[in-house]
């Protein structure tokens, strides 16, 4: 008689073991998904870094990013690599495609991207609207600020900076968030995601989250108009279902950088993990310069990448 009027309280924790059970099923064969760690989350030594590498031994590209088997690099000049092996913080790549250059954009040939942007705007056009943010907040530069770490805000606030100040003077309206997200770990994602969320409510144009590597100066030294400068990587999250999609305007984006800027642009590393591009279809990460360049050339790199953000939105509208 005891059992049966305890009956409902025995089903409730019956049912509540087995959905224990279940979960704890799931869970092990669907583990949350999360990026690996960068190389410098790994060891804080900045000599430290990934190279990919071809079956030559030619060196490919080095990046801090982490770098896994199936990872896919279009370099400096549209050449397009696919990981095939990886090795310790070695990888090895192979040649997938040669893509074809893109149509020119600008004529007259001599035609200066200062006045090209001017002649874009010289017409009334719709406000574009893109929100910037850094999922790293605490990245800085050491000829800067002799650190490559500064858990208040880093040096990469002010390359957001520059870059919503040079988007603003193309009429472009810029939000840029300066939310800390520190610390700089594997976790980082899951903290900017919800930063982004919040961002992405008015529903924006594009959505950039900016940072810099952690390689060897010369990795990311350029020169735009004679004035030292950082190169840019575009990223790309290849496990989230707007990948294509972030990938082609990857693809626009390098192609008037590379007629408006050449050189400014490293290529595009099309890597596991997400990025939180899964969130909205024009979602891009920069990587501008590395932990060893120095703060204004990353500024320098930011401006001129705005220059092809602003084209890119004048010749779709």
């Amino acid at each position: 008689m005891d059992i049966l009027k305890n009956k409902p309280v025995i089903i409730f924790f019956l049912v509540l073991l087995m959905i224990i059970a279940a979960a704890y099923l799931l869970h092990s064969l669907y583990p949350p998904q999360r990026l690996p760690l960068r190389i410098d989350e790994i060891d804080s030594s900045s000599a430290v870094c990934f190279t990919i590498k071809d079956h030559q031994g030619n060196v490919i590209m080095q990046t801090g990013l982490p770098v896994t088997t199936d990872d896919e690099f279009i370099n400096a000049d549209d050449f397009h690599y696919v990981v095939v092996k990886v090795k310790g913080n070695s990888a090895i790549a192979e040649l997938k495609e040669e893509r074809a250059a893109g149509d020119l954009i600008f004529t007259p040939a001599d035609l200066t991207i200062t006045a090209a942007v001017s002649e874009i705007f010289s017409s009334p056009v719709k406000t574009k609207e893109v929100v910037i943010y850094h999922t790293h907040s605490d990245e800085s530069y050491i000829p800067t600020s002799g650190t490559d770490s500064q858990k208040e805000g880093g040096d990469i606030l002010a390359v957001g900076k520059a870059f919503k100040e040079s988007l603003g003077k193309a009429n472009i309206d810029a939000v840029h968030s300066g939310e800390n997200h520190y610390p700089h770990d594997i976790n980082a994602y899951h903290r900017s995601r919800k930063t982004l969320v919040k961002l992405l409510k008015p529903g924006p144009d594009a959505a950039f989250d900016i940072h810099r590597d952690a390689t060897p100066a010369s990795a990311y030294h350029t020169s735009i108009n004679g004035i030292d400068a950082a190169k840019v990587m575009i990223v790309v999250g290849r496990t989230n279902f707007n990948m294509q999609t972030n990938l082609r305007y990857a693809k626009r984006i390098k192609d008037i950088c590379d007629q408006a800027h050449p050189g400014l642009i490293r290529g595009i590393f099309i890597g596991k993990g997400n990025y939180n591009q899964d969130l909205y279809p024009s979602a891009l990460l920069f990587e501008i310069g590395s932990q060893n360049n120095s703060l204004p050339m990353a500024e320098i790199g930011a401006r001129s990448l705005a220059d092809a953000i602003a084209i890119d939105f004048a010749r779709t509208e």
